[in-house]
């Protein structure tokens, strides 16, 4: 088993439950740890792809057997691969090799509100997770954890976009960008789960997302594209402000292609680039 583990020091920036000396560390098969709380699963390692750890609950017998049993009062056998999908109950870290990056995810919200970053460099090697979360914690300032309570005690939301919603995204630690949704449930030929926005991202890169928008609207934007409505509708990507499209805007409402992301897919350097030809 890899000995590689996030040190209670770092779980503590990251919103993930400290590793208890009471608790058991426990190898479930070559690549799954569990932790275990007496009885009771409490937080799963999986090296599968890198370094995923998240905090959940689940009760067990003598460590054999999952509760709670079927519907039909039949107990079910504890394994791996019935244990992989249940839910965290918690936070979750991810730290993937395979182009993933890092990630720290909230499952009650379904918002990830920790991330790396294009400019941040690959993430493909414990050392990788180590440096970049060393680094993350240097850097954090003196009113950080008076954040990280907020956002672990932040509810869930369910926020329909619609259009000329203006939404801001992260393109760093402390920067934004910003796009306008051009339509909200765009029909298009190409599936994705959820609805579908049609938006326009902007040229322009802000520290704050308190802005002067009516200035935002003069920046060029880049070409429309089409993403899951999911960031928006969890609250992930706020909606900051609304500006209704003239005339002019709506004949000109088309996708620039028929691809469809799940994110937005513009990095810092994207928008650099974009600033720097205006």
């Amino acid at each position: 088993m890899t000995p590689y583990e996030l040190s209670n020091i770092n779980r503590a920036f990251l919103g993930l439950s400290h590793v208890e000396e009471t608790w058991t560390r426990t190898s479930l098969n070559e690549t799954v740890v569990g932790y275990f709380n007496k009885d009771k699963i409490v937080k799963i390692i999986d090296y599968k792809y890198g370094y995923l750890e998240y905090d959940t609950e689940i009760n067990t017998i003598n460590k054999n057997i999952l509760l709670p049993k079927t519907s039909k009062g039949k107990e079910r056998k504890m394994t791996v691969q019935r244990i992989l999908k249940i839910k965290g109950s918690g936070i979750q870290f991810s730290g993937s090799f395979h182009g993933g990056g890092i990630n720290v995810y909230d499952n009650k919200r379904n918002v990830t509100f920790i991330r790396s970053f294009l400019e941040d460099g690959q993430i493909s090697s414990y050392k990788d997770i180590t440096n970049w979360v060393n680094k993350y914690v240097a850097e954090s300032s003196s009113n950080y954890f008076g954040w990280l309570k907020e956002q672990l005690n932040s509810k869930r939301l369910n926020v329909n976009a619609k259009q000329g919603d203006i939404i801001a995204f992260p393109i760093g630690r402390y920067e934004y960008g910003f796009a306008r949704v051009l339509v909200a449930g765009f029909l298009s030929p190409i599936d994705l789960f959820g609805k579908t926005l049609l938006i326009s991202p902007y040229s322009y890169i802000s520290q704050t997302v308190d802005i002067n928008f009516d200035a935002l609207l003069k920046y060029p934007t880049l070409k429309p594209i089409q993403i899951n409505d999911a960031h928006v509708f969890y609250g992930e990507y706020p909606i900051v402000s609304h500006r209704l499209l003239s005339g002019t805007e709506l004949t000109k409402i088309q996708p620039s292609d028929l691809s469809k992301y799940m994110a937005i897919p513009h990095s810092k350097t994207d928008l650099i680039q974009m600033i720097d030809k205006w």
